[in-house]
């Protein structure tokens, strides 16, 4: 009888795991959140500095615009010694052409038909002295040519037409100077000879300061303008 034999090979006991491959994953799972967070950060950064230069140019604008229309306004009040009755003021109503303010406007132009009229008496009524004579004296502390010392006189707000809230515009009026304008050959030769007519014209100067605001409370964009206006008088 034949015996046969197997020969029978022991079985390799298992290794011990060390768990390199989660400590590998685990370092770049933390490289890949650093690298989100940066990826974030500069994202938000990049979103605050286009928001800054956006509110500074809704600033300057409307700095630049409500400066503009102060013509009217100033000469206005110049002219009539004060506001209108309706205001609150000491001028009659009819006194006041706000046509060139709102030249599309029906006859006669008010508040109730111009919007830009309707801003500025909102404006004025709401001034830290109500009804001011803007085209006065200095103000108490005033310099013709510090404009940091100038006194705001009026604030001009309206809605940002980006829909997000509303844009302001502080104006400051300083009366700068007085020029004599000399008058025509027939004008200053007619006065020579006694006929009673005047042979020139005076130009009232004033400084207008503009500080633009977006948003209103002044917590982002600023700008500044400021020029030189003269009304004939």
């Amino acid at each position: 009888m034949q015996t046969l034999l197997t020969r029978c090979r022991p079985v390799p006991a298992p290794s011990r795991q060390r768990g390199i491959a989660l400590f590998v994953g685990m370092v770049f799972l933390v490289v890949l959140s650093l690298v989100a967070v940066i990826a974030m950060q500069s994202t938000f950064l990049e979103m605050r500095m286009a928001t800054n230069v956006a509110r500074h140019e809704e600033a300057f604008q409307m700095s630049d615009s409500m400066r503009g229309i102060m013509g009217p306004f100033l000469a206005a009040n110049l002219l009539n010694s004060g506001w209108p009755v309706s205001w609150g003021g000491s001028a009659p109503d009819n006194d006041f052409d706000w046509s060139t303010v709102c030249p599309k406007a029906s006859l006669p132009v008010s508040s109730a038909n111009c919007p830009l009229v309707n801003t500025f008496e909102t404006a004025i009524k709401a001034a830290p002295t109500a009804l001011k004579q803007i085209t006065g004296s200095l103000d108490v502390g005033e310099a013709p040519y510090a404009p940091s010392s100038w006194v705001t006189d009026l604030t001009l707000t309206q809605n940002n037409p980006s829909g997000l809230g509303k844009i302001a515009a502080a104006i400051s009026v300083i009366p700068d100077s007085t020029l004599n304008l000399p008058g025509n050959n027939n004008a200053m030769s007619a006065r020579y000879q006694g006929l009673g007519h005047g042979g020139g014209s005076v130009m009232q100067m004033f400084q207008v300061q503009s500080i633009g605001l977006s948003p209103s409370d002044g917590s982002n964009g600023r700008a500044v303008t400021i020029a030189q206006y003269g009304i004939f008088n």
